[in-house]
């Protein structure tokens, strides 16, 4: 991808929280709807797998118009969901990793150079009968997906990751996909001829030896959710939010449809969208500032995270697929001078944690004897009344018994928030906006939280 990025948020503390997403606008029971259970990557214990899948949904209250396949956590700070794929014998449900970024779902199909292994077989096109590569002529096959050479005839992509030089590339291609029900007698449901990439080739995917490729629900027509919507099967939105990890009784869902929560108080900010084929299908956001310890940082200004319609560089963005907060380096260096000053004069000092490079913001000291001295941080979006506060806990991690780090990272083409929704929020993304919800409200009135988009 050509843009260049000044912020990016990947609304995931995904170190320390599990996930609620969700799709579609909630309206009345004849709306179609549906859910995928979330996966956080933290969670690998044996038994907890198998025991998320069985357990359902614990709300209750199914709408019956509605799919609800199941979210998987495991041990990391990135999400999936489960998702059968194919007809046939080799309809297999596989785990793809969730992606706001990129405008197409893939995943690794046979053969698939290299090798590597994943959570079940790689998908065998060779033996689903409703398999179709998507052929050259087809009007689906534009840009950014391109002819295949040497008068071959189909379609194909390639996906590039900005992160360790990650990339797929393959046929683009269309079969059914199943979403598995979630509850006891809740149905299992399927949708055919979607569009995804077969991939047959990949350079650096880091699956964790489980995901089988990714989720795609960016604005391009070929991403999940805009084929989805296309069939008018779901609106155009989703909605997630991450619990916290201490809450291992709570589950997270894709929502999608009338399974989407109640967004009646809500504050928000509009979503920015520009051209699909410049690389709008992503969802920006205007920043205006942040504050450390509830004090507004002036150095840091609206103008750190403006994007260039010409060049596409900057711009804020939210990144689901992305396992760090990343910071454009003007603002990063504002953010990381105040911290650091908020620290010591509490006496708790920088260090260098020993074998750890990537580790750039860390103190030395006990977690219990420094927890206190935390700062929190808040984001203020436009307008004003949209502000997102997140919690010390959620801005610092003990990474050895003595050392403390900051999760927020500096990016030189790239400012990305992905550790934002806490668990005292709720952030749902409606409409043309992002929403943010006191959690504390919701839990009173005993609901769960929910993040929509639109």
């Amino acid at each position: 991808m050509s843009s260049v990025y000044a912020c990016t948020l990947s609304f995931f503390l995904a170190v320390l929280n599990p996930v609620i997403l969700a799709l579609g606008a909630a309206g009345s029971s004849g709306e179609a709807g549906f859910s995928l259970p979330l996966v956080p990557h933290y969670r690998t214990a044996a038994g907890v797998l198998d025991e998320l899948l069985l357990e359902g949904d614990a709300e209750g209250g199914m709408n019956i118009t509605s799919i609800r396949p199941k979210m998987i956590p495991y041990s990391g700070a990135i999400y999936s969901v489960r998702v059968g794929i194919g007809s046939g014998e080799t309809q297999h449900f596989y785990k793809l990793a969730l992606d706001l970024v990129h405008p197409l779902t893939w995943m690794r199909c046979q053969p698939c150079i290299p090798e590597k292994k994943q959570d079940g077989s790689v998908f065998n096109t060779a033996v689903s009968p409703h398999y179709h590569f998507i052929a050259s002529t087809d009007p689906r096959c534009t840009a950014p997906h391109k002819r295949a050479g040497q008068g071959q005839g189909r379609c194909t992509f390639e996906i590039k990751f900005q992160y360790e030089r990650s990339r797929a590339h393959g046929l683009l291609s269309t079969d059914d996909f199943v979403f598995d029900g979630s509850g006891p007698g809740s149905p299992i449901s399927g949708v055919g001829g979607l569009v995804f990439g077969c991939a047959h080739t990949t350079h650096n995917f880091i699956n964790h030896d489980i995901w089988a490729g990714v989720m795609s629900l960016n604005r391009h027509p070929t991403s999940f959710i805009r084929q989805l919507s296309d069939r008018g099967l779901a609106a155009s939105c989703f909605s997630y939010c991450l619990v916290g990890r201490e809450h291992d009784n709570q589950r997270g869902f894709l929502r999608f449809g009338a399974d989407i929560p109640d967004q009646s108080h809500t504050r928000s900010t509009k979503l920015l969208h520009g051209e699909l084929a410049q690389g709008g299908g992503m969802y920006y956001v205007r920043l205006d500032g942040i504050s450390l310890g509830g004090r507004r940082l002036t150095a840091i200004t609206p103008a750190m995270f403006e994007r260039n319609p010409h060049s596409l560089h900057g711009g804020c963005i939210l990144d689901i697929g992305t396992a760090d907060t990343l910071l454009t380096p003007d603002a990063y260096r504002v953010l990381v001078a105040e911290v650091v000053a908020h620290m010591h004069c509490r006496g708790v000092h920088r260090a260098t944690v020993p074998g750890v490079q990537k580790l750039k913001l860390c103190f030395h000291g006990t977690w219990q004897s420094i927890r206190a001295h935390l700062p929190s941080m808040t984001l203020h979006f436009n307008p004003e009344s949209a502000v997102l506060y997140i919690k010390p806990e959620l801005l610092f991690v003990a990474v050895t018994h003595e050392h403390t780090k900051n999760t927020v990272s500096r990016k030189v083409s790239a400012s990305r928030f992905t550790h934002l929704c806490e668990s005292d929020f709720l952030i749902s993304w409606m409409a043309t906006c992002i929403i943010l919800v006191d959690y504390r409200v919701e839990s009173r009135g005993g609901r769960r939280p929910s993040m929509k988009i639109c």
